[in-house]
C-alpha cells in the first residue's frame, strides 16, 4: 500500500508554490504590467546639447527620453551655447492588434541625431 508522508506533502506544495510564482511573473511583460518603457535615444555632435521633445522632458547629449504615449510626428530641439539651434523630427508609431498582444512602439529615427554648426560671432564695428 502506497503511503503519504507529510514531507511529500510539503515538497508538492513547495513545487506548485514555484510553479505558480513562474506563472505570476511571465504577466511582468503585458503592457502596463511592468517591463521598460521604449526609449528615444539622442546624440549631437558636439556632445553636451539641450535637448527639448516636443511631448515633454529634456535632457543633455548623450542621452535618452521615454517615447511619447501617443502615435505621430514630435519636434526634438537641440541646443548649446555658441551654435544654432537645431529642429529634428522623430516619428513614433504605437502599434496593439488586438487585447492579448504587446504593444509595439516603432521610432524613427533612433537614435536622433545632429550636428550643430557653430553660430558666426557678432561683427566688430569699425
Amino acid at each position: 500500500m502506497w503511503r503519504v508522508s507529510v514531507s511529500n506533502v510539503v515538497v508538492q506544495r513547495a513545487f506548485m508554490l514555484v510553479v505558480g510564482g513562474l506563472f505570476v511573473s511571465a504577466c511582468s511583460n503585458i503592457p502596463g504590467q511592468g517591463g521598460e518603457p521604449a526609449k528615444i535615444q539622442f546624440q549631437s555632435n558636439p556632445v553636451g546639447a539641450e535637448v527639448s521633445l516636443a511631448s515633454g522632458g529634456s535632457c543633455k547629449t548623450p542621452c535618452a527620453l521615454p517615447a511619447p504615449d501617443k502615435s505621430g510626428g514630435y519636434a526634438v530641439t537641440f541646443s548649446l551655447t555658441g551654435y544654432y539651434p537645431e529642429t529634428v523630427g522623430v516619428h513614433v508609431t504605437r502599434d496593439k492588434p488586438n487585447w492579448y498582444a504587446s504593444e509595439t512602439v516603432t521610432i524613427d529615427p533612433n537614435p536622433v541625431s545632429t550636428m550643430l554648426q557653430p553660430a558666426k560671432p557678432a561683427r566688430q564695428p569699425r
